[in-house]
């Protein structure tokens, strides 16, 4: 009989790591035993057969330059994959260099993140630690609605507020996030059908579907957001006091769940879910547009959602993707989750510190200094504090 010691050590999340170096493979592996359990790869084709046989791993930390199969070619093979837990694996590339054109090819090929080969192992161990908890979230969403879909009545009332209940608390919220020049964020998520030969979704949901993504959107929103049922297929969230990143990473997710969850029977048919996101940032410039903005976001947001879900896109739509589509472009998964959101136009009014520092490293002044007024009441105490004890 194992003891309770043995099992924690087995639960461990497991991390597959794929390079020729062996001298590279025994680094990484000193800097994370200690938290993580590791297999070794020596190139792409045999960590993609660890990859088929072991479904306990978590997240890939692959080369770039191997044989037989490089990194860019183990990340065409994950990101295309009809293995759910497979397509939808972190992947964690290791660079020799720091170089922007570098890191924009990776993550064009589907690359999570990419690292260099300096990186401290604080770092390191912090950023595996995310990437392994988030896949774990994602996956329990997954069993979540594949379990509730087999028990929720079409006619069981789904615990959401009413649009008019929503409208009121979010009206609050947002007038609040104005107040104390924080940022607000409205999601709206369309739920459809694709038949897989098919460009656009031709049918609706299951009754027993949609009751059961809205209760666990209710079970999974913090306490402090409010989600709705505003439409025959739509969801509408509000939530405040998030960055604009944060909020984007979780319609992410929620799409992603809800589309790769195994809830419709019918291999010729998939669900498309498409998450529209409106920031209060995109009209900062306007303080009078501002005060009467939540309905024109409710509107902007849904607008967006549809606009996904008519393009038969699962992932955000924001300013950008938006305006791509009604160019005529052609949106992929996969380019969804290259654009930055910082680049889109949409600001996060409540930027940390923290992301304004990895910006100047990255050479992201024009984006630094696009935030500098909004911080300097919240900064004035600190400078305040070290005037006073320099005695400047």
């Amino acid at each position: 009989m194992p003891t309770d010691s043995h099992r924690d050590i087995s639960l461990k999340p497991r991390i597959l790591i794929a390079d020729d170096s062996r001298i590279v493979r025994a680094t990484l592996i000193k800097r994370i035993e200690g938290m993580f359990e590791f297999r070794e790869a020596l190139d792409g084709e045999q960590a993609w057969e660890m990859l088929l046989i072991d479904p306990s791993i978590r997240v890939v930390i692959s080369d770039l330059t191997m044989p037989k199969l490089d990194g860019y070619g183990l990340l065409k093979r994950i990101r295309s994959s009809k293995i759910g837990r497979i397509r939808n694996m972190p992947v964690v590339v290791v660079s020799g260099s720091d170089e922007q054109a570098e890191r924009d090819r990776a993550k064009a090929a589907g690359a999570t993140d990419l690292i260099t080969k300096g990186m401290s192992t604080g770092q390191l161990l912090s950023r595996l630690d995310i990437l392994s908890k988030l896949i774990s979230t994602q996956n329990e969403f997954e069993r979540g609605l594949e379990a509730l879909v087999q028990h929720v009545d079409t006619d069981e009332h789904v615990a959401l507020l009413s649009p008019e209940v929503w409208q009121e608390q979010a009206e609050g919220m947002r007038a609040s996030a104005v107040r104390q020049n924080r940022n607000f964020v409205v999601l709206t998520a369309c739920i459809g059908l694709k038949h897989v030969e098919l460009d656009a979704y031709p049918a609706l949901p299951p009754p027993t579907v949609i009751n059961a993504i809205g209760q666990l959107l209710h079970r999974t929103v913090r306490q402090t957001d409010c989600v709705a049922r505003t439409g025959e297929i739509e969801f509408t969230i509000a939530t405040g006091s998030i960055h604009f990143d944060s909020a984007r990473n979780f319609a992410e997710r929620v799409c992603r769940a809800i589309a790769h969850a195994n809830l419709i029977k019918d291999g010729q048919m998939a669900l498309i879910a498409s998450c529209g996101v409106v920031s209060i940032s995109e009209y900062a410039d306007d303080a009078a547009e501002i005060e009467g903005s939540l309905a024109q976001m409710r509107v902007k947001a849904k607008d967006r959602a549809l606009l996904g879900l008519q393009n038969a896109i699962t992932g955000v739509i924001g300013t950008q993707e938006e305006l791509l589509l009604k160019q005529g472009g052609h949106l992929s998964e996969a380019d969804i989750n290259t654009i930055d959101p910082a680049q889109s136009g949409e600001v996060d009014l409540s930027i940390d510190l923290a992301t304004l520092l990895r910006w100047i490293k990255e050479g992201k002044e024009d984006q630094v200094l696009a935030h500098i007024g909004k911080l300097s009441t919240e900064l004035q105490p600190l400078v305040d504090l070290l005037l006073k004890q320099y005695k400047v």
